[in-house]
């Protein structure tokens, strides 16, 4: 209970900062969700890191389905972030506020996107999730990089 309620506060304080509050829900063994968080700091966000073997709980109650699912997944503004997505498709998402929409995934785990780089960059799709199960292409990437758009 009085980890539940730091939390609140801290996303009431961070919220009427103006601060991206992100909430991170991942396994405690996994080292890409670290970095890919780290990333997501970088780029301006204020993150809050929940380590647990329940994480699977989250893509659950977000409705993620199972083809979109990745190692971690991040809350944001109601929105499910899945995996290592771009900071730039995130932006997009929170600018636009799609109401069809669940979240953006970058399914699997693709080397080269954000926390996963690893020397090699594969191009990889990062999708809109929406509320029916479905999903449109947001975008093609190759590592950090958008290099087709739908």
């Amino acid at each position: 209970m009085k980890k539940i309620i730091s939390v609140l506060v801290l996303s009431s304080i961070a919220l009427m900062s103006g601060d991206k509050l992100l909430n991170i829900y991942e396994s405690p063994t996994c080292g890409c969700c670290d970095l890919w968080a780290n990333y997501m700091k970088d780029k301006g966000y204020k993150v809050q890191i929940h380590k647990s073997e329940d994480f699977l709980k989250t893509k659950e109650k977000m409705n993620i389905q199972p083809m979109y699912q990745s190692c971690h997944t991040g809350v944001i503004d109601g929105y499910a972030i899945e995996g290592h997505v771009p900071e730039d498709a995130v932006a997009w998402l929170l600018k636009n506020k799609p109401e069809d929409v669940i979240g953006i995934s970058a399914p699997g785990m693709p080397q080269g996107s954000p926390g996963m780089e690893q020397g090699y960059e594969e191009e990889y799709p990062v999708v809109l999730m929406l509320k029916n199960g479905d999903y449109k292409i947001y975008g093609i990437y190759k590592g950090h990089n958008l290099i087709t758009t739908n």
